[in-house]
């Protein structure tokens, strides 16, 4: 594991920056920084600093800020007091406590999905699938790994269930991106797991979709190794 703190100066911002379906520069700087971090050019302990970013993406501080804080809501930095903030440090205990309030959450969120999913939402989770087994860039697909996921969260028809389990998802997008950067073949198992869920829940199958979840969730810790997380 490397332990070398990348700056944003380090940062390849033109690889990075995501222009295009984007409407405004609070989106861009949102959406670029996260891309960052997921793919690991801003890495644990990253300072990232308002003026810097601002220069370096051709923006004002306004859009910066308002996106470092969204930022922080997502669990991915920790703002400071010197208008800027910290990529946060993983910490595999948050991943494993996750895991214990999805696995009570997941059976009323499956059997929702079962009775509310339309088949337009399925085809949207579909295309999301299908556009994952093409992405090589690791940022990308975990955005489109988050989408995927929200899209059965939406369908469960609950909004307070969706949000909370949105909130995991974002929470979860770094821990994801890390285990992807160990063992990149987690990609073709997810891809696999994301086609059982998709023909459970268009076959109303409950049981079986309840049971790829199980194991899906779980996959950043099934599939890292203690002393990798640093839990050895």
């Amino acid at each position: 594991m490397a332990t070398d703190k990348a700056t944003a100066g380090d940062v390849d911002w033109a690889s990075v920056a995501i222009t295009e379906g984007r409407r405004t520069a609070h989106e861009f700087v949102k959406d670029s920084l996260r891309r960052a971090i997921l793919r690991g050019d801003l890495n644990g302990g990253a300072r990232l600093i308002q003026a810097d970013l601002a220069s370096m993406l051709n923006v004002s501080t306004t859009p910066v800020r308002e996106a470092l804080r969204d930022l922080a809501t997502e669990g991915l930095i920790t703002l400071d007091r010197h208008r800027g903030g910290v990529v946060r440090e993983l910490n595999w205990q948050e991943m494993e406590e996750i895991r214990l309030i999805r696995q009570q959450l997941e059976p009323l969120a499956v059997r929702l999905v079962v009775e509310g999913i339309t088949h337009e939402q399925l085809q949207d989770a579909e295309r999301l699938r299908l556009r994952m087994a093409k992405e090589r860039d690791l940022g990308n697909w975990v955005e489109l790994n988050t989408q995927f996921h929200l899209v059965f969260h939406d369908s469960t028809g609950v909004a307070r269930l969706a949000s909370i389990l949105k909130g995991f998802e974002e929470a979860s997008a770094a821990y994801v991106a890390q285990a992807q950067r160990w063992h990149p073949e987690i990609s073709r198992r997810a891809d696999d797991e994301h086609q059982a869920l998709i023909e459970a829940f268009r076959a109303r199958d409950g049981d079986r979709a309840g049971a790829v979840m199980r194991g899906h969730a779980a996959l950043p810790l099934e599939m890292t190794r203690p002393e990798e997380r640093g839990t050895a």
